[in-house]
C-alpha cells in the first residue's frame, strides 16, 4: 500500500473509532492505593453459652472491609451469621469500595430483609459495624452498639457512637424534641433501638466525611461484651504496647475474661493498623 492510500486509511479508520466512543460510554479502571493491613482479632464467650458474635474480613481490589456482628435472640448468631456473611457478598462489587455510603446501605438493607425473611420474627437480630478501609481513608458504618474508635498517640478516641437509647435521648435533647429531665432519665439505658433483622429497621450510623489515617494509628472495632466488661482507660492502656495486632486483641480477651464481672456478654474485637 502507498504512502498516498495508506495516510487517508489510517485517518478513516481513526474517525470511525471515535464516532463509536462517542456513542458509547467509557468506562476507566479505577486503582486503589496499595496499603497492606495488618488484622488481629479475638473472642471470648463471656459468661453466656452461645458464642452470638460473628465477625469477617474481605479484600477487594487493595480495599480491606472489617466486620463485626453482635447477635442478639434464640438465633442471634445465625442473624450474625447472615449480616456478615451479606456485606462480605456485596463488597465482591467493584464499585463498593468507591461508593462506600451507598455500599454500606445497600448492604444494611440487604441484610436486614435475609435475616426477617430466613428467621421467624424476633427470634434472631443483631448489631453490626463495618469498616471499609481504602488506602490511607477508612469508613465506617454501624447498626445497634457495636463501637468503632482510633488508637492514636495513646488516646482511644471514640468514632461510632451506637444506636442506643442513651445516644437518641441526647440527639433528641440537642434537637428540642424532649425536655432535660426527660433525657437525663434515659440516659442510663443503653438498649438498641435498631438492629438487622426488624421490620421497623431504620437509618443506619454512617461516617460524615472519610477520616484519614496517620501512622501507627488503630482501628479498633468492638462488640459490647469488650466496652461494657472493661472501662474505657483499661482498653486504652492495653493498647499502648508495641506488639502485634493479634497480641494486642489477645491481650483484650484476656481482660475481659480476667474481669470479676459476673454476667458477661459474648466480647470480640478486631485491631487493624497498616504495615
Amino acid at each position: 500500500m502507498t504512502a498516498d492510500i495508506f495516510v487517508p486509511a489510517v485517518l478513516f479508520l481513526c474517525m470511525i473509532i471515535l464516532h463509536v466512543l462517542r456513542q458509547k460510554e467509557i468506562v476507566v479502571p479505577l486503582k486503589i492505593e496499595s496499603v497492606k493491613y495488618e488484622i488481629g482479632a479475638a473472642s471470648t464467650l463471656g459468661s453466656r453459652t452461645i458464642q452470638q458474635d460473628y465477625f469477617g474480613v474481605k479484600e477487594n481490589q487493595g480495599a480491606m472491609l472489617m466486620l463485626l456482628a453482635d447477635g442478639t435472640g434464640a438465633d442471634g448468631e445465625v442473624a450474625a451469621k447472615l449480616a456478615i456473611d451479606t456485606f462480605r457478598d456485596l463488597f465482591e462489587d467493584n464499585n463498593a469500595a468507591f461508593k462506600p455510603q451507598y455500599f454500606f446501605r445497600r448492604a444494611a438493607n440487604a441484610a436486614n430483609k435475609k435475616i426477617i425473611n430466613t428467621l421467624e420474627e424476633r427470634q434472631g437480630e443483631t448489631s453490626l459495624a463495618a469498616v471499609l478501609l481504602n488506602g490511607t481513608q477508612f469508613f465506617y458504618s454501624v447498626v445497634g452498639n457495636c463501637r468503632v474508635a482510633v488508637f492514636r498517640n495513646n488516646d482511644l478516641i471514640p468514632v461510632s457512637e451506637g444506636q442506643t437509647v442513651d445516644v437518641l435521648a441526647r440527639h433528641s435533647y440537642n434537637e428540642g424534641k424532649i425536655s432535660k429531665q426527660e433525657t437525663l432519665n434515659l440516659l442510663d439505658k443503653h438498649r438498641r433501638y435498631n438492629v438487622l433483622g426488624q421490620d421497623s429497621f431504620e437509618e443506619i450510623e454512617i461516617f460524615s466525611k472519610p477520616l484519614e489515617l496517620l501512622p501507627n494509628d488503630l482501628i479498633i472495632v468492638m462488640s459490647e461484651g469488650i466496652f461494657n466488661t472493661l472501662r474505657w482507660v483499661e482498653i486504652e492502656n492495653a493498647l499502648d504496647k508495641k506488639i502485634s495486632a493479634q497480641n494486642l486483641a489477645d491481650k483484650i480477651i484476656e481482660l475481659v475474661k480476667s474481669s470479676p464481672m459476673v454476667d458477661k456478654d459474648n466480647a470480640t474485637i478486631l485491631i487493624c493498623r497498616q504495615v
